[in-house]
C-alpha cells in the first residue's frame, strides 16, 4: 500500500496535481472555463491541421515504395485506398482551419484517428490475399505500424483522460482484432504486439495529460487576475470578441456594464494599498455572486470592472444593476458602503459597430454618471438608477472627503 501511495504522489507531482480540483480538470473538461476551452480548441485544431497536411502528402507518396516492391495488382488496390485516405486528410485539414471550437476539434481528431486504422484494416485484408516473400513481406509488415504511429501521435494533443481513452479505445480494438493468433505459434507475437501498443498508449497518456496540466496553469495565469480571481483584461477582450460575433450571427442582444468604484483612491491614500486590495476583492466577490449565470465579470484595470451580459436587453441589464446595488459591493475601511458609477451599453439599442464601440459608449456613460454625482448608473436613452440608501447630494461629506481631493480622483 505504501508503494502504491508513493507512486500516486510521484505521478501527481510530475503532473503538477496538488488538489482534487486539479485532478478533476485532467479527468474531464466539465469544469474548464471558456478561455481554457477556446485555447485548447485552438491548439487541437492547429495540430490536427499539421498532422493531416503531412499525412495528405506522405500517404500517397508511399505508393512509390509499393510500386517498387509489391505486385502490380496489389499496388493498384493499395493506391486506391491511399488516394481515398489522402482526400480524407485534406478535407480534415481544411476543416481544421475554421474558427476554433472544442466540439469541432474533437470531431476532427476522431476523424483523423479513424482514417489510419480503417486504412490499416483494408490494406491488411488485401495483403493477406497475396503470397509475399522477402522484401515484399518486409514492406507489407510496415503497414502494421500504422496504429502505433497514430497512438504515438496523441502525445501532441492536450487531452483529458476521458477524451484520450475514448480516442484510443477504437484503435486498441483494431490492434487486438488484427493480432488475434490463428495458431499457437502466433500467440507470443500477438501478446507482444498488444503489450507494445498498451505501453505506447501509457506514454501517450502521460505526455498528453502533462501538456494539458501545463496549458491549464498557463491559461489560468494569463486569464485570471491574481488578486480578485476575475478574468483579466486580455481574457475579457477575447470574451467580448467572441460574444460580439455570436450576437451578430444570432441577431440577439448583448449588454455591457462598465463599473468604476467611487472614491477608491482615497482608500489607498488614507488606509493603504492592503486595505484597497481588500475592498477590490470583496467588490469582485459581490459582483460574481450577483450577476446571472453565464455572465462574465472582468477586472478591466485598477478599480474598473466590466460585466458582459450575453442576450441581455437594456431592461434586463438594469435588472442586473438593481441586484448589484441592492446586494452592495462591500464596505470601506471606515464602514461606509462601497458604491460604483456604472455605464450601460447594448449592441442593438446603441447600434454598436463592434465591441470596442460598445465599451467606449459604456465608458462614456460611466464617466457621465460620475460627473452627475456618482453612486448611480447611466443607461441607454440616459436612464438613471441611483444607489439605494446613498444620498447623492453631499456624498463627499458622508465619505469625509475633502473638496480638493474629489476633483483629483476618479
Amino acid at each position: 500500500m505504501k508503494y502504491v501511495t508513493a507512486m500516486y504522489i510521484s505521478l501527481s507531482e510530475s503532473l503538477g496535481i496538488y488538489t482534487l480540483d486539479q485532478l478533476y480538470e485532467l479527468l474531464t473538461n466539465k469544469q474548464h472555463s471558456m478561455p481554457i476551452s477556446r485555447h485548447r480548441a485552438s491548439i487541437l485544431q492547429s495540430r490536427i491541421f499539421f498532422f493531416c497536411a503531412i499525412f495528405a502528402v506522405l500517404v500517397p507518396t508511399w505508393s512509390l515504395i509499393d510500386l517498387l516492391f509489391l505486385p502490380g495488382e496489389l499496388w493498384g488496390e493499395l493506391l486506391l485506398i491511399r488516394i481515398v485516405s489522402a482526400t480524407a486528410f485534406v478535407l480534415l485539414a481544411w476543416q481544421a482551419r475554421k474558427e476554433p471550437n472544442l466540439k469541432r476539434a474533437r470531431f476532427l481528431l476522431a476523424g483523423m484517428l479513424s482514417v489510419t486504422p480503417l486504412f490499416y484494416l483494408v490494406s491488411d485484408h488485401w495483403l493477406q490475399a497475396y503470397e509475399l516473400t522477402g522484401t515484399e513481406q518486409v514492406v507489407a509488415e510496415l503497414y502494421a505500424l500504422l496504429p502505433f504511429v497514430m497512438i504515438a501521435g496523441l502525445t501532441l494533443f492536450p487531452l483529458t483522460l476521458k477524451e484520450l481513452l475514448s480516442f484510443a479505445a477504437p484503435m486498441l480494438v483494431v490492434v487486438v482484432l488484427a493480432s488475434l493468433p490463428q495458431t499457437n505459434s502466433e500467440i507470443p507475437q500477438a501478446v507482444s504486439t498488444i503489450w507494445l501498443f498498451t505501453l505506447i498508449l501509457g506514454v501517450a497518456m502521460f505526455a498528453s495529460l502533462n501538456q494539458l496540466r501545463y496549458m491549464l496553469s498557463q491559461v489560468n495565469r494569463a486569464s485570471y487576475d491574481v488578486l480578485t480571481g476575475l478574468l483579466t483584461r486580455r481574457a475579457g477582450i477575447e470574451m467580448l470578441d467572441l460574444q460580439y460575433r455570436l450576437t451578430t450571427m444570432s441577431e440577439t442582444h448583448l449588454s455591457i456594464l462598465y463599473l468604476d468604484l467611487d472614491h477608491f483612491k482615497t482608500v489607498n491614500d488614507l488606509y493603504g494599498h492592503d486595505a484597497g486590495d481588500v475592498v477590490l476583492k470583496l467588490a469582485a466577490q459581490q459582483l460574481c455572486a450577483t450577476v446571472r449565470k453565464g455572465d462574465s465579470v472582468v477586472r478591466w484595470g485598477g478599480e474598473e470592472f466590466i460585466v458582459i451580459l450575453p442576450t441581455a436587453t437594456p431592461d434586463e441589464a438594469n435588472d442586473v444593476i438593481a441586484r448589484i446595488m441592492n446586494a452592495g459591493l462591500g464596505l470601506r475601511p471606515d464602514s461606509t458602503p462601497v458604491t460604483a458609477s456604472i455605464g450601460v451599453a447594448e449592441i442593438q439599442a446603441d447600434a454598436a459597430k463592434d465591441w470596442k464601440a460598445l465599451i467606449e459608449l459604456a465608458d462614456h456613460r460611466m464617466y457621465t454618471a460620475k460627473t452627475q454625482g456618482r453612486a448611480r448608473s447611466m443607461g441607454v436613452k440616459e436612464t438613471q438608477r441611483l444607489w439605494p440608501g446613498i444620498p447623492t447630494e453631499g456624498l463627499e461629506n458622508n465619505l469625509e472627503i475633502a473638496p480638493e481631493q474629489t476633483t483629483a480622483e476618479s
